[in-house]
């Protein structure tokens, strides 16, 4: 009995990482005050178009377009530090993260101590899941800004990732001090208190967070998470689907088709992955079925989901990398290569890929 607990545990803070990763991607791309969490890109009034244009193609999440064009500013100006900060972002939101790392600590040769280079270090390694590395710039960036929304966040998600969940309370509580109405503050503070299991604590700051800004779907979200634990499905749901009546956004339908999909209710699920009618979007949450099904073992019929996903998108490098993930653990090396090399060809900024690919080969 207490295996399936646990079992059922770790899918509710799968469902939780799922659900609010896609609608998170989606909200930054649209509100400023967001959008710091995405990336601490650097502002600067420099006048050259080519800089300029570079950082357009990153706030569109052009990234791979923006790293081609920070490399030939970089080029023709080899100590133009907005450049390199904004060049390790965007190898950071595409996932490549040793090339983050490099261009971050290109900046100290440079004779820079800014904020935004510990920042954007500590959310690689955050990122990479090497939290003690990120506590150590993180904390660093926070003393040099402590001001700073986006340092303060993954802050706090390191104390809670190193499970110092008391530290991370302490830090959201200090914050509220000077800002009593930042309902960010309380949802960090309700999943610090939901990862101590200190469900009825959790409850009333997510209730918090939502009554501050109902209108973010993360504070709904979260509420609906910690619902799911005290075993409230319906007023899970309620909070999923009130979301909807805020925004009716393709990526809420996603979240919602994946919660559908996990609890095995695929009736529901594929009402709401067929709502979610933007073409690459729905290869995405198909994509993410396929992974969860790789998270839970289910190699065989991970391989369908991400065979519908490249049928829905062909030219989506992520299909082709779940098949080589999942080909390897059933032992088929010949497939696993055919698919890697795909998805190496769709995205050749993809290192991890391409580690997959010759570690494959071997």
């Amino acid at each position: 009995m207490r295996k399936k607990e646990v079992g059922q545990k770790n899918i509710v803070i799968f469902i939780l990482i799922a659900i609010v990763a896609i609608v998170l991607i989606w909200l930054n791309s649209l509100n400023k005050e967001e959008a710091a969490e995405k990336g601490q890109i650097a502002k600067t009034g420099n006048p050259f178009q080519a800089l300029q244009q570079a950082n357009e193609l990153y706030n569109n999440a052009n990234y791979v377009e923006a790293i081609r064009q920070y490399r030939q500013i970089i080029e023709s100006e080899p100590k133009n530090y907005y450049a390199y900060i904004n060049l390790g972002h965007s190898y950071l939101q595409l996932g490549i993260h040793q090339d983050a790392l490099k261009t971050f600590n290109k900046t100290f040769d440079l004779g820079y101590l800014d904020f935004r280079t510990f920042y954007g270090l500590g959310l690689t390694y955050y990122r990479m899941e090497d939290y003690n590395k990120a506590y150590v710039n993180l904390k660093q960036a926070y003393e040099l800004n402590p001001n700073n929304n986006a340092v303060v966040s993954y802050l706090i998600n390191t104390y809670n990732a190193l499970g110092l969940y008391d530290e991370a309370i302490r830090l959201a509580e200090e914050k509220l001090k000077n800002d009593p109405n930042n309902s960010h503050h309380y949802r960090k503070i309700a999943i610090s208190y939901f990862l101590k299991n200190d469900l009825p604590k959790a409850l009333e700051n997510a209730k918090k967070a939502v009554e501050l800004n109902g209108d973010y779907a993360p504070n709904r979200m979260t509420l609906g998470t910690v619902d799911v634990s005290l075993g409230k499905q319906t007023d899970a749901l309620n909070e999923f689907n009130e979301v909807l009546t805020l925004v009716k956004s393709n990526p809420v339908y996603e979240g919602l088709s994946v919660f559908y999909y996990l609890l095995g209710d695929t009736e529901n699920s594929e009402k709401n992955a067929k709502l979610s009618n933007f073409y690459p979007a729905h290869s995405n949450s198909l994509s993410l079925y396929g992974f969860a099904l790789v998270y839970l073992k289910d190699y065989e019929k991970s391989i369908e989901e991400f065979n519908k996903a490249a049928d829905s998108n062909p030219n989506y490098y992520l299909p082709y990398k779940g098949l080589g993930k999942a080909y390897i653990e059933l032992g088929q090396k010949e497939k696993a290569i055919e698919n890697f090399e795909k998805a190496a060809k769709l995205n050749d900024l993809d290192e991890e890929t391409k580690k997959l690919l010759e570690e494959a080969k071997r």
